[in-house]
């Protein structure tokens, strides 16, 4: 029964991670084909915002959010310059650093 419990479980966790990974090529194609990049910003944000609830290390995030942009293009067959989403994801950043500081 184990076994069939695991199963399931990964079927669960596909079943929801699929369709996530749809929405994200879909976001990444409109942006490339529009060359829309605020859409693509956009983007971003959104995986800055859900890489800060999975991880707790800075580059651990930012390795995770370049990776979901470069599989989402990947899988639409466009090369989209890393390093550029890169300095944008550290100048965002380094924004929130000054616009969010602690107060003393």
């Amino acid at each position: 029964m184990e076994y069939l419990d695991i199963i399931l479980s990964i079927i669960a966790g596909l079943g929801a991670a699929i369709p996530l990974v749809i929405k994200l090529v879909q976001y990444v194609q409109a942006a490339v084909k529009e060359k829309n990049w605020s859409k693509l910003l956009e983007l971003v944000i959104n995986l800055i915002e859900e890489a800060e609830n999975k991880f707790t290390d800075g580059a651990t995030r930012k390795e995770w959010v370049l990776s979901m942009v470069s599989a989402s293009a990947g899988s639409i067959n466009y090369d989209i310059d890393i390093s550029a989403i890169s300095g944008l994801i550290d100048a965002m950043c380094d924004l929130t650093k000054k616009v969010n500081v602690p107060k003393e």
